[in-house]
């Protein structure tokens, strides 16, 4: 009876363990593969809430973006350029795929 119980207690948990959704590391694995086909180049449009994002990234980063306003505003743009600098990234003052990325922002990238 013991080695029967056994039996299907190991059953059930090798079913549940092929169920298990992906991990973080494969998420990252994914998201890494992905940038590689992104063109770091490119500036993509950001909508008001994507450029609180980048002020709210800029501001976790320690670089005082102005007011968190959803406006690509003098101060922004001077933020966007002093975090290009300190980063090894040409500095425009624009943000562009590369930018987003080092700023943790993947998801406004295009």
């Amino acid at each position: 009876m013991k080695t029967f119980v056994i039996a299907a207690i190991a059953t059930l948990s090798f079913g549940a363990l092929a169920r298990v959704p992906p991990t973080h590391a494969t998420a990252q694995k994914q998201t890494r593969r992905a940038a590689v086909d992104v063109n770091m180049d490119a500036m993509p449009t950001l909508n008001p809430d994507g450029v609180r994002k980048v002020q709210l990234a800029l501001q976790k980063k320690g670089i005082n973006p102005g007011p968190i306003d959803g406006i690509y505003g003098p101060l922004t743009k001077e933020a966007v350029r002093t975090f290009q600098s300190r980063y090894g990234i040409k500095a425009t003052g624009d943000v562009d795929n590369q930018t987003l990325f080092a700023l943790g922002e993947v998801d406004l990238a295009i």
